[in-house]
């Protein structure tokens, strides 16, 4: 039982630290409340013949690579075995530099003073966990009597290692329920988690999509110019001869007028030169040049004429004309062959997708995929994958990501061109384990790189 009220205080406050740092600042501190030292040094033993430097008195915090600290780890790598073979009721050690080594002997007035007492602190099962170390100028007693501050000491340094051992060395709390059960509840339990990462579950991947035309024509602007309006809504069907769209016929109108007007003023001189050459040999050859000035003219006339008329852009066949907002259009400089639009055939309806780069799981030919439109989440559509892009671009969504071509399979008749939603791409079957840690591995081997 540990003696006096100081004993009782500090074995209080030992049983409510809840952090082994604070244990050991304790030690080798208020330990100083049952007798009197000149330094205190508590050193954790962490191997057969190795111990380190955890706490000292007068530090809040040590460094272990000091000399002091490397010179104390050198003593308690050799008394260590005699620590251990102290007997039950003998755990104190007097030490003395005659006891070391002479390397250690030559430092001992250096670093310790000349009376030092090693307490060993062990756990239930009598395992060495740490040496305190206490030092003083004065001898200490010769026997301790019940009554005596170091008697109380021998015994409070029983609680300082079974606090150690709970706060260090205290089994895990699966390895208590190991044996509180005998392990054989917990072994059932790991076979049920084996078992359910061994249930065989289809990999999928849900990715953006929408529905398109598996057939579909490029419109594109005929010429340079600007676009003056666009005549047939977004979305809208069309048969072959509409009007699509228009681009600015200012220039060229009024190019067609002057060619026009000289091409008029081109045939009265020709017919003035024709009356000419009845009455006068000699205007013959001025004949010849007025004709050729009006055949140049028809021709200029003509061009322009071609060339106004492509400033009306119309649909090549039947379909659905598919762009984006007409006032997004209007007043738009466009460069030839520039994409304005596209005319998809609405009676063949596909599947465009977007798979981003990480979760790219199957993209092999023939993949099913099952499309979840969003004005009808309940109604999913059946496709399967026709071929994904070698290289990956960039999806509406902003991510990295290949595109997905599908057919639908069976009723398409909810499939509308334009229509948006999710794709499941359906991949091989895979253990749940798999799927649940893919990404975690996957993480796991850019870290580390194996």
């Amino acid at each position: 039982m540990i003696a006096g009220a100081q004993g009782w205080r500090l074995a209080a406050r030992i049983a409510r630290i809840k952090e082994y740092s604070e244990l050991g600042f304790v030690i080798c501190n208020d330990t100083r409340q049952l007798v009197e030292y000149r330094q205190a040094a508590l050193m954790r033993v962490t191997g057969e013949k190795q111990a380190r430097l955890v706490a000292h008195s007068g530090l809040n915090d040590v460094d272990r690579n000091t000399p002091y600290a490397l010179w104390l780890a050198e003593v308690s790598a050799e008394i260590i075995p005699r620590c251990r073979k102290l007997a039950e009721g003998a755990r104190l050690l007097p030490l003395s530099a005659v006891m070391l080594s002479e390397p250690l002997q030559a430092a001992w007035n250096e670093w310790l003073p000349e009376y030092v007492w090693v307490f060993p602190l062990t756990g239930p099962q009598g395992e060495l966990l740490s040496l305190l170390f206490l030092g003083r100028d004065d001898p200490w007693p010769g026997t301790l009597t019940p009554d005596s501050a170091e008697f109380a000491l021998l015994q409070l340094c029983g609680l300082y290692g079974y606090a150690t051992w709970a706060l260090t060395a205290r089994p895990s709390a699966l390895k208590r329920l190991w044996q509180r059960s005998g392990g054989k509840r917990l072994l059932w339990v790991l076979l049920a988690l084996i078992a359910i990462f061994c249930i065989p579950v289809r990999e999928y991947t849900l990715v953006p999509a929408e529905i398109v035309s598996l057939e579909s024509e490029v419109i594109a602007s005929p010429e340079q110019g600007v676009i003056q309006r666009m005549v047939t809504m977004p979305n809208a069907t069309v048969k072959k001869g509409d009007v699509l769209a228009v681009l600015d016929d200012t220039t060229l109108r009024n190019r067609l007028a002057v060619a026009t007007a000289e091409l008029a003023t081109s045939d009265t001189t020709l017919h003035q030169a024709t009356q000419k050459a009845i009455e006068d040999q000699q205007a013959k050859s001025e004949l010849a040049m007025a004709e050729g000035r009006w055949r140049e003219k028809q021709v200029e006339v003509a061009s322009l004429q071609r060339e106004l008329d492509k400033l009306t852009i119309r649909a090549p066949r039947n379909g659905v004309f598919v762009y984006s907002d007409p006032d997004d259009w209007a007043g738009r400089p466009v460069q030839t062959g520039e994409r304005i639009g596209l005319l998809a055939d609405p009676d063949k309806p596909g599947v465009r997708a977007w798979a981003p780069a990480s979760e790219s799981t199957n993209l092999k030919q023939g993949a099913p995929m099952t499309v979840f439109l969003k004005v009808a989440p309940l109604s999913p559509l059946s496709a399967t994958l026709d071929y994904a892009g070698y290289q990956t671009v960039e999806a509406p969504n902003g991510v990295a990501s290949y595109v997905l071509r599908g057919s639908l399979q069976g009723d398409t008749a909810e499939a509308r061109i334009g229509l948006q939603g999710t794709a499941r791409v359906s991949g091989d079957w895979k253990a749940l384990g798999y799927l649940l840690l893919r990404r975690p591995l996957a993480t796991l081997r850019a870290w580390v790189g194996w």
